[in-house]
């Protein structure tokens, strides 16, 4: 007959069989967190590469069409991306770097200054130079220097004092001349309006009196010297030494007049006058361009 198992025994059975389930249990969790492991880091892996395909595929390769079919441009690389700009930023530097060390050796290269042929300042002498090509005294500056400092004139000024130094230097006849023996003495208004004529063309300058330049009094007192009438170098003396008249009965030959006396010149009709306007400007017929003037018939019988 079977011995019975002692109560020992079966405790000791009963302690098997858990430790059994525990070590089953642990294994168990073990395995799903390698499972879950090994599933995560497979997701990754599927998640970088749809990136990479993308920002392969997506940023730089266009669809290219091919005799109907449609071929993925070749993906290109952060690098392959930017080397056009490397390369424009680099020609660029080296282009500035060049003309700047160039610019120096231009600037002071006394064969490309002996080219110019520019080997003086005096207008005059530049404007006879055969070499020298429509040369535009106006759009010139003169630059006059004296050992470390210099003056600078402006074309305009330059000019002026030319026309000044021409109208002191001239040497034909004067007003006063034309008095003692004029060239018209009868006074005739067809002959006024082609001796003012004459001068059309002649430059402005204050204090002018003479063909070589004239500012607005010496002009008329000149027309009219030469028909034996004398007047004042002066719109002020020369206002007085008249009659005003009404601007309905002024004929050719009448002094135009503006009101504040700044300006005078020779009516010519049909609201016209011959005058020398202003410094940089010439004698010439022009429309009386203003409405604040008054005329003035000289004691002339016409």
């Amino acid at each position: 007959m079977a011995q019975k198992p002692s109560g020992r025994r079966r405790a000791d059975v009963k302690i098997n069989f858990f430790e059994q389930f525990e070590l089953r249990s642990r294994s168990s969790v073990e395995q799903s967190q390698r499972a879950k492991a090994a599933r995560l880091a497979r997701k990754a892996e599927r998640k970088l590469a749809r990136v990479t395909q993308a920002e392969m595929l997506g940023a730089n390769a266009e669809a290219q069409h091919i005799n109907g079919a449609v071929v993925p441009a070749i993906a290109l690389t952060r690098t392959e991306r930017i080397r056009p700009l490397k390369n424009f930023a680099t020609m660029s530097v080296a282009a500035g770097l060049l003309a700047t060390a160039a610019l120096p050796a231009y600037a002071m290269s006394p064969d490309l200054a002996a080219m110019t042929r520019l080997i003086t300042t005096d207008a005059a002498q530049i404007a006879s130079n055969p070499d020298t090509q429509n040369l535009t005294v106006v759009a010139v500056n003169s630059e006059k220097y004296s050992r470390s400092t210099y003056k600078t004139i402006s074309a305009n000024e330059l000019l002026r004092q030319q026309t000044l130094a021409a109208a002191r230097g001239w040497s034909g006849p004067t007003a006063a001349d034309f008095l003692l023996n004029p060239p018209y003495p009868k006074y005739d208004t067809a002959q006024v309006m082609k001796v003012a004529n004459k001068y059309v063309g002649v430059p402005y300058v204050f204090g002018g009196d003479s063909p070589a330049a004239f500012d607005c009094s010496g002009y008329v007192a000149y027309v009219f010297a030469q028909f034996g009438i004398a007047l004042p170098h002066s719109v002020h003396g020369q206002a007085r030494l008249g009659k005003i008249i009404k601007p309905e009965d002024a004929l050719p030959g009448d002094l135009v007049v503006f009101n504040d006396l700044s300006h005078d010149g020779i009516y010519a009709g049909n609201g016209n006058f011959y005058h020398a306007p202003r410094p940089g400007d010439h004698v010439k017929l022009a429309t009386i361009y203003t409405s604040n003037i008054f005329f003035v018939r000289l004691g002339i019988d016409g």
